[in-house]
Formats: C-alpha cells, sequence, structure tokens
C-alpha cells in the first residue's frame, strides 16, 4: 500500500470508528435523558464550528461540526456538556423547568443517565458481535502447536510442535484462543504441555513488541475447527467475550499501578489511530472487530471512578447517597480538577509512548 493511500486510510478510520463510538456513547446518555424526562438541549457530534444542524420538536439541536473529535450531549440546566455544574439561571428555574432539567433530577435518575453512555457502550458491541458470530460462526481451535518461531521465547522455554498445552499458570487452556489471551495478560508463563501423554512442565519469559507480547507459537485452523452458532448462543459467546476483555482491562490496570507492567504498554489517540488504521488495512472483519474492541474500551473507561467521566459522576452520586447531601461545591471542584489533572497527565503520557513507537516502527 502506498504511502499516500496510508496518509488518508489511517486518519479517516480513526475518525469512523471515534465517531462511531462517540455517537453510540452519548446516544446512551440522550435517550436515558428522553425516558428520565430530562430536556436535552443539544447532541453535538464534534466541536468548534457548526456545519451542519437542526432542531427536532422536542427542541434538541442536533449538530455536526468541524473537529469531529469526540462529541457531547448538553442537558437542560448545565452550565456545560459535562453535567459538573448547574447553570446559573437554574436557581430561577419555575417549577416546571425543574421537573426537566438535569440538576433538579433525583439521584438515581442522575446515576441512570451518567451509566446510559458507557452501557451503550457495551450493548452495541455485543451485538455487533452477536451479528458476527451468528453469521460467521466461532473458530474453535485446539491449543496444539503447530510451528515453534526460531529465537522465539516459546523455543526458548522448550515448546515443541505437537505440544498441547494444558494450564498457564494454573489457569485451564481449552483453545488456543485461551492461549493468546494468557500471553497479554502476563510476561512470565508457567506452562504445563502434554507430550507424548506425558505432562511438561515449561516456563516462558515473553519480551513486548510494540506493546504487545510474543510467545512464539502458531496453530493451524482446519475447516472443521468452525462452529456454527445460533443467536442466542453467539450472544452468550458475545457476552462472555465482552467480560473477558473488560476483566483483562482490569489486570492490566492493577499491573501497572503495581508497577508490573510498562506504562509503554498503553495507548493515546495516536495509538488508537494506528490501531485502526492497520485494522483497516486488514478488511473489513479485522476492522468490525477491532471496532467492536474500542467500544468496549470506551465503555470501561468511561466507568472509572475518576472526576470528569461518567465514573466519577457515579462517585459523586453515591458518595451524596451515603452523606444525604450534596457534596460542596469547593469539593466538587478539587475533584473535577484532580480528574482534569489525570486525564491531561494520561493524554501526554500515552501520545509520547504513540509517538515512540511510531517514529521506531517508521524506521525500522
Amino acid at each position: 500500500m502506498t504511502a499516500a493511500l496510508n496518509a488518508i486510510l489511517y486518519p479517516v478510520s480513526f475518525l469512523i470508528v471515534l465517531s462511531i463510538v462517540v455517537i453510540v456513547h452519548e446516544y446512551g446518555h440522550f435517550k436515558a435523558a428522553r425516558a428520565c424526562g430530562v430536556k436535552v438541549d443539544e447532541f453535538s457530534l464534534g466541536f468548534g464550528k457548526v456545519l451542519w444542524s437542526r432542531t427536532d420538536k422536542q427542541g434538541t439541536l442536533w449538530k455536526v461540526c468541524l473537529i469531529p473529535l469526540g462529541g457531547y450531549v448538553k442537558m437542560f440546566g448545565d452550565a456545560d456538556a459535562a453535567s459538573a455544574k448547574a447553570d446559573e439561571k437554574a436557581a430561577d428555574f419555575s417549577e416546571e423547568e425543574k421537573k426537566v432539567s438535569f440538576p433538579y433530577q433525583p439521584l438515581w435518575k442522575k446515576a441512570i443517565i451518567s451509566f446510559a453512555g458507557p452501557f451503550m457502550n457495551y450493548v452495541f458491541a455485543i451485538v455487533l458481535l452477536t451479528v458476527f458470530l451468528s453469521i460467521f460462526g466461532r473458530a474453535v481451535v485446539p491449543a496444539v502447536v503447530s510451528t515453534v518461531t526460531k529465537g522465539s521465547a516459546a523455543e526458548v522455554a522448550g515448546i515443541k510442535p505437537e505440544d498441547r498445552f494444558l494450564s498457564i499458570n494454573g489457569k485451564e487452556i481449552k483453545e488456543f484462543s485461551d492461549v493468546r489471551r494468557m500471553v497479554q495478560l502476563d510476561t512470565v508463563l508457567n506452562i504445563v504441555v502434554l507430550r507424548d501423554g506425558k505432562e511438561v512442565p515449561l516456563t516462558a519469559h515473553l519480551s513486548r513488541e510494540n506493546g504487545a507480547a510474543v510467545l512464539g507459537v502458531t496453530a493451524t485452523m482446519k475447516r472443521e475447527h468452525l462452529q456454527s452458532l445460533s443467536v442466542p448462543a453467539a450472544f452468550v459467546e458475545a457476552s462472555k467475550s465482552a467480560w473477558e476483555m473488560t476483566a483483562d482491562t482490569v489486570v492490566f490496570l492493577k499491573q501497572m499501578i503495581l508497577g508490573q507492567r510498562s506504562s509503554e504498554d498503553m495507548r493515546g489517540p495516536l495509538g488508537i489511530a494506528e490501531a485502526s488504521g492497520d485494522a483497516a488495512r486488514g478488511g473489513f472483519l479485522s476492522f468490525l472487530s477491532f471496532l467492536i474492541q474500542v467500544s468496549i474500551a470506551i465503555g470501561f473507561v468511561n466507568l472509572l471512578p475518576i472526576p470528569v467521566l461518567d465514573g466519577g459522576h457515579l462517585l459523586f452520586y453515591a458518595i451524596e447517597a451515603v452523606i444525604r447531601r450534596p457534596l460542596g461545591e469547593k469539593a466538587e471542584t478539587v475533584g473535577l480538577q484532580i480528574g482534569l489533572g489525570l486525564l491531561i497527565f494520561l493524554l501526554v503520557l500515552t501520545s509520547w509512548n504513540d509517538f515512540v513507537r511510531i517514529v521506531d516502527r517508521l524506521l525500522i
């Protein structure tokens, strides 16, 4: 693929992924607000100069803006789209206006509206994956080694072709996808393989290449390994996959906090753009799979109890429910400043990681 085509493919695929995921997320907030009787002032895709807009019968302004890097839903009575503070005019609202304004809603309604965005990201991902699995089926490849890459961690550990993985770090291995998952969770793998009818313990020490760990084994997929699934079975598998992705992300965060995993594994906007372009180059199914992963990741991140994010709002509501009164304005302001500072720090850190990784990739 030419450099000129790559220069178009990578940013376009990134904007498509970002736009879809943001629309899904904000639509969750929008539908929940409408269901709870809250008026929505604006639904915006992007920021900056308005390129297109229209106002619906309920008074919501729908608009598409020049800078397509995100979006927001602004509810009646809020000072801004983050729902961090009430509009100064809210104190003078009439009783009818209070009924449809976000600041005057009971805590349970506020919590539902905040939770609905991340929840919709999960629903979207599970529905997409259900459709994918019900149409194409699920590959169930036995955890039997076909080839071992020369000089790889697998070869150093003593893994050989025809070995069957039984367990890794004490967890049972049922199929080859379990091996791939465990490889991304740890860098030291205590492996038990079945070889010539005997259980053989081995230890592999992995290194990370561009944020991904590599063991160095492959398994051969055959036609008989493709399992057809009914829609209900596909839904169960899709839900299970969404849960596993979430659980793995929790493990990643725990390892980073404990210093067991480098922060270099984290991706920022540039890294997501890079990955979206790589996925697009792999074809439609590869791109669809990446879109599912990003939707789950965005849903999970927004549920983290960090002020500014949806999870931060839920944390404030929980505290308010326990102490039976709203948090003081100063406490909320400090919390929001801490949350914003943390997000800016993570953005700078991940952007630097992305820049270094992409430069290394271009120089190879």
